[in-house]
């Protein structure tokens, strides 16, 4: 029997699983659903609450100092550092790094593109979404969105902060992420 694929997910409070139960988050879920369909995985869970990508990028560089390059790689990151205030411009050079690294060491990378949770124009939305897009097309990495149409805003799927999804919402995310991460294990097992 062949080894289980590794999978990096490299992310903030929504890969971290923030107050969900043990078990219950997103890469959990998609590591129970991959094994459900045959596919043996291991799932290293680097989600931080309140991450940024400058953060995402030195647990990556640290991880990567101590651990064989994973056969594959999610990363989720970019919404908090609109929080904070940070340009566009230093969000998208973080994820170039990010990316950067784990290309040049052949691993298929699946990117998430998050939408912009308050927006105060349009350009705004649009400049942030192209960050993601212009990233994927550069490093031609797999981009898909994270969240499926209406879990953000669905009280049933999502904690009471409307932000964070419940069990059922990481349950739904990771059904929406699945076809997505699939082809990127397709991917890694033709580099293997």
């Amino acid at each position: 029997m062949l080894p289980p694929f590794t999978i990096l997910a490299l992310g903030d409070s929504l890969t971290e699983g923030y107050g969900l139960p043990a078990g219950c988050a997103v890469p959990d879920v998609l590591r129970q659903l991959l094994e459900k369909s045959g596919t043996r995985v291991r799932i290293v869970n680097l989600g931080l609450s309140g991450d940024t990508t400058a953060g995402g990028l030195r647990r990556l560089r640290a991880w990567l100092s101590r651990h064989p390059a994973p056969h594959a790689a999610m990363v989720e990151l970019g919404v908090n550092d609109t929080f904070m205030g940070l340009e566009y411009e230093e969000i998208e050079d973080n994820l170039d790094a990010i990316l950067q690294i784990l290309t040049a060491q052949d691993v298929p990378v699946l990117l998430t593109s998050m939408p912009l949770l308050f927006p105060a124009h349009e350009e705004d939305r649009k400049a942030f979404d192209a960050i993601y897009s212009n990233l994927a097309a550069r490093h031609r990495v797999m981009l898909h969105p994270f969240f499926p149409e209406g879990v953000a805003a669905n009280p049933a799927l999502s904690l009471p902060d409307g932000i964070h999804p419940a069990p059922a919402g990481a349950h739904a995310i990771a059904e929406h992420l699945l076809p997505a991460v699939q082809k990127l294990l397709c991917n890694a097992a033709g580099k293997a």
